[in-house]
């Protein structure tokens, strides 16, 4: 696959600058550069002419008055990052995220398009080929189930194949709907084979899989897997001839155990083996992006050299790219960090496609300005009726119980039946245990509401409403119907994101504008306003890793057991409906 393809003019001058009868036009002298191919740090200069590299030795280039020059001595030069796993909707978007990678080193991105599919099909691809002049690279991969147990028109056959076939789309998956590969789904299956038969990666999900299930996985074209929790886990993938991905994210912060258990194992590091953030929420990002995964890497007992590997060489050949990235040699586009040390993967000098591109984590070179008025994104509120607080209060069954949805961590539930007070009304009360809180999925579009009782996510909590959500549909959390109706109001009058009712006052307010789940303000701010509502409810008693995900996997349905869906609350095993739906009215 080709990144860019080079102009006969550029072609001819990138050869005449590696034999010294062209000037340079960038020189990185005398820095101790880390040979990928190798694992060896080399003193070399490293040469370039445009945007590629043209000569890494020892002999010095040809230089004139326009070759830059960057003094590296006592300075060390890796290759850009490349995040092979990149969910880029997780309140800040593509752009922001884009941004801010290249200011941290990462200069390859491989992207999830999940949330883009309520876009018209020639609105997607407009978008992923405008992010295709982003200093990034911008790579992508093409979902084959859309997680929420809705009809959707993309996930067809003919949707699939217009995804995967796409040129900057890699890759299948991630897969998350594996009861349907069992199954024999027609368009699941259609996806999987359509992805092998074009030549394209598949992404997998697999956690917790024995080893016969990863055999069935790896049999139906999965070629790797990012799921793995243990060092053991890694291993079955490898030995199933999968690529493994060791993760850090926010709501799986799994590096440190894998990497400690991957020594006690006494085995060699694997050149199919992959670093990713996996799509932390904003406030993880405050240590950083690929940069902050590699840093865990080497504090948990990885040696640099290959922790460096896995976020650059080993992704490069996983998608094909390797001629092109992920490594400092002759030919490759320029893509490379200026470090401290060999173990402070904060670049001190970011270059991308030749030129200066960041410094100390600021950006020097134009972007990108998205045009969000070209894209069609859903409206967040496509109901008539004002928010009734009516919508916030449940009754118990015939026989005396609720559902009620208890938290095992930051995104499993699993559901019990249970008998709780009830006020004079008839509706069931809380009063006496401040842990507990009515969860309320409503879908605008069939104007019906699930309910059930929450267990595990803070407590006293008054009013929470959230657009942020896999299904589309809002979430609203509470023990105050009043307090809850008025955060769901204030989300519907701000055209989408979260808000905290406390002491009958907003308490926090996220503005996520676009389709209700994004914001387009810089990262920073983004991060900010996450790290504001994440501090509010942990003082509130939240103790799960991460808040965020939680608001979005409530509606999920490839997670165990029980989800709330716009039928009702869902056994994600069998797909039974366990309790219905409710009207609004």
């Amino acid at each position: 696959m080709r990144v860019r393809a080079l102009s006969e003019e550029a072609y001819r001058n990138l050869l005449r600058v590696s034999k010294r009868q062209a000037p340079a036009s960038l020189w990185i002298k005398g820095a101790s550069v880390l040979n990928v191919f190798t694992k060896e740090w080399q003193e070399h200069h490293v040469v370039v002419a445009g945007e590629r590299i043209a000569y890494v030795g020892e002999k010095e280039p040809l230089t004139d008055e326009h070759t830059v020059i960057v003094e590296a001595d006592g300075k060390y030069v890796v290759p850009g990052y490349i995040e092979p796993h990149a969910h880029p909707f997780q309140w800040y978007n593509p752009y922001t995220l884009a941004d801010f990678a290249l200011e941290r080193g990462t200069t390859t991105l491989v992207s999830d398009t999940l949330m883009l599919m309520n876009l018209p099909p020639e609105q997607v691809a407009a978008l992923m080929e405008s992010l295709s002049g982003h200093p990034v690279k911008q790579f992508f991969w093409a979902r084959l189930d859309p997680q929420t147990g809705k009809e959707h028109p993309q996930f067809t056959k003919e949707g699939l194949a217009r995804m995967l076939e796409h040129p900057l789309v890699v890759q299948g998956g991630e897969l998350t709907n594996w009861s349907g590969v069992l199954q024999e789904d027609e368009t699941l299956l259609f996806g999987l084979k359509h992805t092998r038969d074009l030549g394209k990666r598949m992404e997998g999900h697999h956690p917790g899989a024995s080893y016969e299930t990863l055999n069935i996985a790896a049999a139906a074209g999965i070629t790797a897997c990012h799921e793995g929790i243990t060092a053991e886990d890694l291993l079955q993938r490898l030995r199933l001839g999968m690529y493994a991905t060791l993760r850090h994210s926010s709501i799986r912060p799994d590096l440190p155990e894998l990497v400690k258990g991957w020594l006690a194992l006494g085995l060699p590091w694997s050149p199919r083996m992959m670093l990713t953030s996996d799509g932390s929420t904003p406030p993880m990002h405050r240590n950083g992006f690929l940069d902050g995964t590699i840093r865990v890497a080497i504090e948990a007992g990885m040696p640099p050299e290959e922790a460096y590997v896995m976020a650059t060489l080993n992704p490069a050949v996983y998608y094909g790219l390797d001629a092109e990235l992920g490594g400092i040699a002759p030919g490759r586009v320029a893509d490379m960090l200026l470090l401290r040390a060999k173990d402070d993967p904060a670049p001190l000098v970011v270059f991308a496609n030749g030129q200066k591109a960041a410094e100390e984590g600021r950006l020097l070179i134009p972007t990108i300005e998205p045009r969000w008025a070209d894209y069609s994104f859903p409206t967040v509120d496509s109901l008539q009726d004002k928010t009734q607080a009516e919508w916030f209060t449940l009754r118990p069954d015939e026989d005396g119980k609720v559902p009620v949805l208890n938290m095992l961590n930051a995104v499993i539930t699993r559901m019990t039946l249970e008998q709780l007070p009830v006020d004079e009304h008839g509706f069931v009360s809380l009063a006496h245990d401040p842990q507990l809180a009515l969860i309320v999925s409503v879908d605008p579009a069939g104007k019906s509401r699930t309910v059930a009782v929450l267990r595990g996510y803070g407590e006293h909590i008054e009013g929470l409403a959230s657009s942020y959500t896999a299904s589309g549909d809002w979430l609203v959390i509470g023990r105050d119907p009043q307090a809850m109706a008025a955060a769901l109001a204030r989300i519907r009058d701000i055209g989408g994101g979260v808000v905290l009712i406390d002491e009958g006052q907003i308490a926090c307010e996220c503005p996520l504008p676009l389709a209700g789940k994004f914001s387009p303000a810089p990262m920073e701010e983004v991060i900010a306003m996450a790290e504001n509502l994440t501090a509010k409810l942990r003082a509130k008693g939240h103790a799960h890793l991460d808040p965020l995900y939680s608001l979005l996997f409530f509606t999920a349905t490839h997670l165990p057991y029980a989800r709330l869906t716009a039928e009702g609350i869902a056994d994600v095993k069998t797909g039974q409906i366990l309790v219905p739906a409710l009207p609004l009215q």
